[in-house]
C-alpha cells in the first residue's frame, strides 16, 4: 500500500469548502460528528458510540485512497477551517464509488451537502472516468435524494433495504447513479442499499 504522504496532495477547494484528505488527525472530529445523534435521525443503529467505530471508518477511507486514488474528505470551511462534515467518494466491493456525506448539524441547510456531491462526481470523473458514481439513501431521507439529483445522478431502484439498513416500518432503500450499470454492480447495489 501507498502511504498517503507520499501521493500528491489532493486539497480540493469548492467556493466555500476546503476538502482534504482524510487522516488520523481527523479523528477527534469525525467521532463527534459520527457519535452525534442528531445526524442519524434516518438510520439511527448507524451511529458511532465508540470512538473506535471512528478510528477504523478513518483507516479504512485512508486505506481506499491509497488502492483508488480517490476517497472520502475532511470537509472545512474555506473562511476559517472549521470542520463541518466528512463528504465524497469511497470505491466499494461492488465496483462503483459511493457517494456520501455527514454534515455537522450547524451546517445544514446551507447548500454543502450539494457543493460537496458536485466536487466528488468531478473528482470521480477525473481520476477513473469509466467508473460509475452511486448513492445509497432511504426513503425517509429525501434531501440527500434531492442532493444526488442534483449531483446529476438518476434512481434506478427502490425498494426493501439491506437488513443493516432498515431504519423504521415503511422506510425503502434507494439506488441512484450516473450512468448505467453492470447486471453485477446493479445486484450489488441492491444488496447493499
Amino acid at each position: 500500500m501507498v502511504h498517503q504522504l507520499l501521493t500528491p496532495s489532493q486539497e480540493i477547494r469548492t467556493d466555500r469548502l476546503l476538502l482534504t484528505p482524510l487522516t488520523p488527525a481527523d479523528i477527534d472530529d469525525v467521532h463527534a460528528l459520527f457519535s452525534d445523534a442528531r445526524t442519524w435521525q434516518h438510520l439511527p443503529t448507524g451511529r458511532h458510540v465508540a470512538r473506535s467505530s471512528s478510528v477504523d471508518m478513518v483507516q479504512r477511507k485512508i486505506g481506499g485512497r491509497a488502492r483508488h486514488g480517490l476517497g472520502s474528505w475532511a470537509v472545512r470551511s474555506a473562511s476559517d477551517h472549521a470542520f463541518v462534515g466528512v463528504g465524497g467518494v469511497d470505491m466499494t466491493a461492488g465496483g462503483v464509488w459511493n457517494l456520501g456525506y455527514r454534515l455537522a448539524p450547524a451546517a445544514w441547510g446551507q447548500g454543502f451537502a450539494s457543493e460537496i456531491a458536485l466536487a466528488a462526481v468531478r473528482a470521480a470523473a477525473d481520476t477513473a472516468p469509466d467508473v460509475p458514481v452511486t448513492g445509497r439513501v432511504l426513503t425517509n431521507n429525501p434531501a440527500s435524494a434531492a442532493v444526488l439529483r442534483r449531483a446529476g445522478l438518476s434512481l434506478v431502484w427502490q425498494g426493501a433495504p439491506a437488513p443493516q439498513n432498515r431504519a423504521a416500518a415503511g422506510v425503502e432503500g434507494q439506488v441512484w447513479t450516473d450512468r448505467l450499470l453492470s447486471d453485477e454492480q446493479f445486484a450489488w447495489l441492491v444488496a447493499n442499499a
